[in-house]
């Protein structure tokens, strides 16, 4: 048992470590991005030899156990270096103990009969050594291709470090934020703007304020309110759907100035009432807006008297910013209760219309008869249960004088209305 689990765990390893990489196919070459190194390997490598695959080729050396890289130029192109380091061995017995790399253009990719020798040819590589290209035409795609020399029966097998850089491949992209200004009120709102240099494909803006993430968009515009004093905003922009960059902004801090501004709490009155309102601020330059039916506009106290529900604004203004603050008058029409009605069918005044009613949702309205039995309830009055001179059950009550009590279920109504109402038939 001992035995079996030792082999079975050597194979384990064996599969797991030494199986062929994708990249061993030039339709799935590794992609190569500027500005960074990749660990690499051709272990198990193996080719694909038949007329025009491929492996199909021979420059100073042939394409017996590859791998392959990719990588495209930039918006100017120009030189490109392939730099590879760390080259580690396997040294087993009778394998080569070097690399073979090439740079090759394929117009038509990976038919070998397309293919370009574009660099020098390195035969042998057994240290550190660069692939070097000149004038590459720009956004257009290369292959670094890379096998191992042959030794006195296998093919050397490695790990080694790759790089790529050149002003063909070099890329800088920027992001800059601006905001129209950076001194502002509590709660104003901020509009920035972000300027993209050598990113020609933007994928999403991450926003921060101290480091922590505000918002993201998918276009270089942002919005915010929410900005306390001493808020370092900053950007990051995610550039490049191959090799993708993610790029810092420059920061823009923010000094925020706040002073009370307090238009009072909302009050209530009838139509033809006059209320004062309770203003307050710190500032010595404020006014209320808007100045109809208001005593002064520029006392914290005024008087008004709307006829209808109206919001009124107090701004206050320092020598930085402007804050505003709300308030509303509730206009609370008064109740028109009927008296009489008759329910009669002819269409005219065939129901108990309570205008006004509508403002009070809740209300609770009852009718009694003259001996005090209940003959009509309801919560809410609304035109599909407006009285129609019947009980609740659908009988005609007869013509006469009835009570009723309106309970508004409004806090500003403390007592309910109670009257008489006559049905004329």
């Amino acid at each position: 048992m001992m035995k079996h689990t030792f082999f079975f765990l050597l194979f384990f390893q064996s599969f797991f470590i030494f199986g062929q990489e994708a990249y061993n196919n030039c339709a799935d070459a590794f992609e190569l991005c500027p500005n960074s190194s990749f660990t690499l390997n051709n272990i198990d490598a193996n080719s694909t030899v038949c007329a025009n695959c491929e492996d199909d080729f021979n420059f100073c050396f042939a394409g017996e156990n590859t791998i392959w890289m990719t990588f495209t130029t930039n918006d100017s192109g120009g030189d490109v270096d392939v730099n590879f380091s760390n080259i580690v061995f396997q040294n087993n017995p009778g394998q080569g103990n070097g690399l073979q790399a090439a740079l090759i253009s394929a117009p038509l990719p990976c038919i070998s009969s397309s293919y370009n020798l574009i660099s020098n040819c390195e035969a042998n590589g057994t240290t550190n050594f660069a692939l070097n290209s000149l004038s590459l035409p720009p956004n257009s795609t290369f292959y670094v291709v890379v096998n191992g020399t042959m030794g006195a029966s296998l093919n050397a097998e490695a790990t080694f470090d790759i790089s790529i850089s050149g002003t063909g491949v070099v890329r800088t992209p920027q992001i800059m934020i601006e905001a129209d200004t950076n001194v502002i009120c509590v709660g104003e709102n901020v509009v920035f703007n972000a300027t993209i240099t050598d990113c020609d494909e933007q994928l999403v803006f991450n926003w921060y304020a101290n480091g922590v993430l505000i918002g993201t968009t998918v276009d270089p515009n942002f919005e915010s309110q929410q900005i306390s004093n001493g808020d370092v905003i900053t950007a990051e922009m995610v550039c490049f759907t191959q090799c993708q960059d993610t790029i810092a902004s420059n920061s823009i801090t923010f000094t925020v100035f706040d002073f009370p501004v307090d238009a009072g709490p909302d009050l209530y009155i009838k139509q033809g009432e006059t209320i004062q309102l309770q203003g307050y601020t710190s500032e010595l330059i404020f006014n209320w807006s808007p100045n109809y039916n208001m005593s002064k506009t520029t006392v914290l106290d005024p008087f008004v008297n709307p006829e209808v529900t109206t919001i009124y604004y107090l701004k206050a203004s320092s020598s930085k910013c402007s804050k505003i603050d709300e308030m509303t008058v509730f206009v609370e029409e008064g109740l028109e209760i009927p008296n009489t009605f008759s329910p009669n069918a002819d269409g005219i005044n065939d129901f108990w219309e309570i205008l006004g009613i509508e403002f009070f949702p809740n209300c609770n309205i009852q009718v009694y008869s003259r001996w005090g039995q209940l003959v009509f309830q309801t919560t809410g009055y609304s035109p599909n249960k407006f009285w129609d001179g019947n009980t609740q059950g659908g009988r005609n009550l007869a013509a006469g004088s009835y009570y009723y009590v309106i309970d508004l279920r409004d806090d500003n109504f403390d007592e309910p209305f109670k009257g008489t109402v006559t049905i004329v038939r």
